[in-house]
């Protein structure tokens, strides 16, 4: 009868979990204790035990119990979570049991491109770039490097893979790839070409310093627009205009910042050459530049050759992410 049986109980337990890229497998050790028909309680000693490292996938494995009435089964999974179980079959002298189900987590560690540098900087045409770092991962006991994997660079502003290149044996990485200088901001997108089904790993982009991404510069062509001239009875000239982003194949603005740019302002009797240089304006946030209260040239000194008359215009010399540019020619009698 079932009052004559040994009352077996099953506990499963693991020396880790979740598991991680430093630590692949887990020990699991289970525990059989009995109850036996006399009441008494203690370990249950050379007793067959099914386990199932995983669940639903894998096939049953059969254990003996040692003189404490334990088990144990090293596991490896091989999904980011695996389920142990293990089960005792009804004999006559023993009771049917099952362990509660133990979880073992895989967790996914990022592994991190690190001081990402990218040369040159500013390019003008289909250029090649150099781009180099190291990438590295942390369990918890400070970083490593990652090794035996591709580094993956990526045109964020047109999603174009621009090439791959190993990573060494300290993590390290120098990718040398062509981008097509399509005015404007290119971030890049530099990570560890891992699938997404990796066990272990997730890519996360490079940062410089500050964290943000490398970013490749392709210098576009400012406007110079409005551009107007007056004359005052000092014979200065009151100078009004604005520099005007450049503009994409849709017309969608490059670059916002147009602010703090020095703006040149010249003046020539025959409006061909011998251009002389009268002052210089500071754009504002909006581009706008002018002369607002005062004329040039600002000093009274060195006005302007008498009448005046003659033609301005004005005139940009160029930064990382602008190109230099020389506004319309404006004729002032």
């Amino acid at each position: 009868t079932a009052a004559d049986k040994i009352r077996p109980t099953i506990t499963l337990t693991a020396d880790r979990n979740p598991l991680d890229v430093d630590h692949p497998t887990a020990t699991v050790t289970g525990t059989v204790t009995a109850t036996m028909p006399d009441g008494s309680t203690g370990p249950l000693r050379n007793q067959p035990v099914e386990v199932n490292p995983d669940v639903g996938a894998g096939e049953p494995r059969t254990l003996t119990t040692d003189d404490g009435g334990n088990f144990s089964l090293a596991i490896t999974p091989d999904d980011q979570f695996t389920i142990v179980e293990a089960a005792i079959l009804e004999t006559d002298q023993v009771e049917a049991a099952r362990s509660p189900q133990l979880w073992l987590e895989v967790r996914r560690i990022g592994a991190r491109a690190l001081s990402c540098a990218v040369t040159p900087t500013r390019v003008t045409t289909t250029t090649p770039i150099t781009v180099t770092g190291t990438v590295v991962y942390d369990t918890g006991s400070g970083p490593r490097p990652l090794t035996g994997r591709n580094i993956v660079v990526r045109d964020d502003k047109t999603f174009q893979i621009l090439g791959t290149a190993p990573l060494d044996g300290s993590g390290a990485f120098s990718a040398t790839v062509p981008i097509t200088a399509e005015p404007g901001f290119h971030p890049l997108y530099v990570a560890p070409d891992i699938p997404s089904d990796d066990l272990y790993f997730f890519p996360v982009n490079c940062g410089n310093a500050e964290g943000s991404p490398p970013v490749v510069l392709a210098p576009g062509t400012p406007r110079i627009e409005n551009f107007s001239v007056t004359l005052n009875e000092l014979g200065q000239a009151g100078v009004f205009g604005s520099i005007e982003t450049p503009l994409g194949p849709n017309g969608e603005v490059l670059f916002y910042n147009m602010e703090n740019l020095p703006i040149d302002i010249e003046w020539s009797r025959n409006g061909k050459n011998r251009w002389k240089h009268i002052g210089q304006l500071v754009s504002l946030q909006n581009g706008l530049f002018g002369t607002r209260d005062r004329g040039l040239p600002e000093s009274t000194s060195d006005p302007l050759p008498s009448p005046g008359s003659g033609y301005f215009r004005a005139r940009f010399n160029g930064n990382d992410f602008l190109y230099p540019m020389i506004g319309p020619v404006v004729r002032v009698r």
